[in-house]
């Protein structure tokens, strides 16, 4: 990506070959897992319309995030534009992809016994817990989110971070334990829901009510839309702080409106969400 001056400049799409390399891979990896390893592993099943375009609307989520736009704005111009992308990141694309995978992928049922033991023990609710919001809250202090913005290798490691953790961290809610075609009881993956967004919200809030501009990288630069930094970064922490409580929020009213219907998604081994 170029670095330009003018506002006029620089605000266009980025076809990095990597990047829609690893997006088509994906599509790719996903059309088999969901055509032919689906009909070999769900008895001859078609998976449902309704989930495969889950995913690939995960997958469009993250083309929006890093090709579009958004991705040089977010890398050059706007903190506020930086939060839009990260909370594509965690809080779209990953839920998205998981919601769109086969119960029995998700299961690792058709996995070797030491991938289901790894994935058994960073998708447990505490320890996936920590990792996603540890992931989150390290790449926010001002000291490393400057580094990152820096060293476009280290930003790129950021993005492939948040994407692993927010796949584990979303795991105890929409995927099946590792090993088991059962997922967790509803109200574990409610409260897990309601904790979940106290680590965003309290990191939000910081960021909202400060007083003193934390990331001074993007107010070095003369166009921001007639937001001074300060404001661009308040900005950037309201983004941060409703939409993912939202999302949060909907998900969770989603368990609970089965849980008291008597629809619980332990019983149900292949229910759509």
């Amino acid at each position: 990506m170029l670095l330009h001056t003018s506002p006029h400049l620089g605000i266009g799409w980025n076809w990095e070959p990597s990047v829609l390399l690893g997006l088509a891979l994906l599509t790719g990896i996903y059309l088999v897992i969901a055509g032919p390893l689906q009909r070999r592993f769900a008895s001859g099943k078609s998976l449902p319309v309704s989930r495969q375009l889950a995913f690939h609307a995960g997958t469009f989520s993250l083309f929006l995030a890093l090709v579009s736009p958004l991705d040089v704005l977010a890398d050059e111009y706007l903190f506020s534009a930086h939060m839009v992308q990260h909370m594509l990141l965690l809080y779209v694309a990953p839920p998205l992809w998981l919601i769109g995978l086969p119960d029995w992928a998700m299961s690792l049922s058709a996995f070797g016994d030491i991938l289901r033991s790894v994935a058994g023990y960073l998708t447990r609710p505490l320890i996936a817990f920590l990792i996603f919001n540890g992931i989150m809250w390290t790449w926010h202090l001002p000291s490393l989110y400057e580094a990152a913005l820096a060293n476009e290798n280290l930003h790129i490691f950021e993005h492939l971070t948040f994407l692993a953790a927010a796949v584990i961290g979303w795991w105890p809610v929409l995927a099946p334990v590792p090993g088991s075609a059962r997922r967790l009881p509803s109200f574990t993956r409610s409260l897990y829901l309601f904790l979940s967004s106290f680590p965003c919200t309290a990191l939000a809030a910081l960021i909202t009510l400060s007083t003193t501009v934390l990331y001074p990288f993007y107010g070095a630069h003369p166009w921001q839309w007639g937001l001074s930094p300060l404001a661009d970064q308040r900005l950037g922490g309201l983004i941060m702080w409703l939409p993912a409580d939202m999302i949060l929020m909907l998900v969770n009213m989603g368990i609970l409106y089965r849980w008291f219907k008597g629809s619980d998604l332990v019983k149900t081994t292949n229910a759509e969400i």
